[in-house]
């Protein structure tokens, strides 16, 4: 079938079903709005085609040719398409759903208000796109190649990232929930005011990463490098940094309420206004840390070494400090008798 046969058909209203168009030459053509179902584009020419607003129903597109298509709106359901290429392709708002995307290639794509769903994205190249408001969830990244992608307000939701390839992209207020960097060296990496509950960055390299005002609420730090890191604003609520290093790092007005840093290393950290309470910190490292206006109420600093601190208005109201290393307290605000009773009558009414 000719393109101008296929354009006719559309044009006609034809639903295009189970037919093969394998290797068929049809660039260019026009195949507005048009549906597919059950159809076989294996090797197909498809370049500068127009399918804006078109249906892909279990249409197989394996090492099609999509280069410069106008994809724009188009729903792409449980097709096969590993191999495709689609660079410079116009997807703004169209829709993927469970299909097979590995190795495909959308190099210099538009993707504004793109969905990716339950796709296959194992070492699909992104290189250079901008996923400006798009969704990625639930897809399978290993080995994905981001390199040079710009992320603005976008969503990419429980993605595998430790192999990822990551050179030159830049992440800005995009949520990243459930995403696993694990083990992954990203020094200098910016990410700013980006969502990570829940994310796994267990023993990264972080070192200098920009974090201002990110979010890790529940996300697992543990052991990660984060010494010189700038971190202010971030949010760490229920957030485990045990064993994290973050020598250096600047925590002005962060929160980490009932986050875990037993034996994180603080030193010489700036905790301006950083609020913990109920932080569990046992075995932790503050020495030199400034501790300015910070409130650590019933933080557990067992063992913990604050040995040249700088307290000014530091709330260690209610503080678990057994056989830590707190030379002075000059400076620091003790516990509060009357708000302690309080607490204790509150807690009893309740019962």
């Amino acid at each position: 079938m000719t393109a101008d046969e296929l354009a006719r058909l559309i044009a006609d209203g034809e639903h295009i079903s189970k037919i093969s168009l394998a290797g068929a030459d049809l660039a260019g053509g026009d195949y507005l709005g048009a549906i597919f179902d059950n159809v076989d584009f294996r090797g197909a020419r498809l370049s500068r085609a127009v399918l804006a607003q078109a249906v892909f129903n279990q249409c197989d597109f394996t090492g099609a040719d999509l280069s410069g298509a106008d994809l724009s709106g188009a729903s792409v359901v449980e097709c096969a398409m590993a191999g495709a290429v689609l660079a410079e392709t116009n997807a703004g708002k169209a829709k993927f759903i469970k299909c097979d995307l590995e190795g495909a290639r959308f190099a210099g794509a538009v993707l504004e208000l793109a969905t990716f769903s339950g796709c296959a994205l194992k070492e699909t190249g992104f290189a250079g796109v901008v996923f400006l408001r798009a969704v990625v969830v639930d897809c399978a990244t290993e080995g994905i190649d981001l390199t040079g992608s710009a992320w603005r307000g976008a969503a990419f939701l429980n993605a595998d990232l430790r192999a990822a390839r990551l050179e030159g992209a830049t992440f800005f207020q995009t949520t990243m929930a459930g995403a696993n960097f694990s083990g992954r060296a990203m020094p200098g990496f910016a990410f700013g005011g980006c969502m990570f509950g829940d994310a796994d960055f267990s023993g990264c390299d972080l070192s200098g990463a920009d974090l201002t005002q990110c979010l890790f609420t529940g996300a697992n730090l543990s052991g990660a490098n984060l010494t010189g890191a700038k971190m202010p604003r971030a949010v760490l609520m229920k957030a485990n940094l045990a064993g994290a290093n973050l020598t250096g790092a600047d925590l002005t007005n962060a929160i980490a309420i009932e986050a875990l840093a037993d034996n994180a290393i603080f030193v010489k950290a700036r905790l301006y206004q950083f609020i913990a309470t109920n932080l569990a910190a046992e075995g932790a490292n503050f020495m030199g840390a400034d501790l300015t206006y910070a409130d650590f109420s019933h933080a557990n600093l067992t063992g913990a070494d604050l040995r040249g601190v700088t307290l000014e208005r530091t709330n260690f109201h209610a503080i678990v400090d057994k056989d830590a290393a707190i030379p002075s307290r000059r400076g620091a605000l003790p516990t509060d008798k009357a708000r302690l009773q309080a607490a204790a009558w509150h807690e009893q009414a309740r019962k």
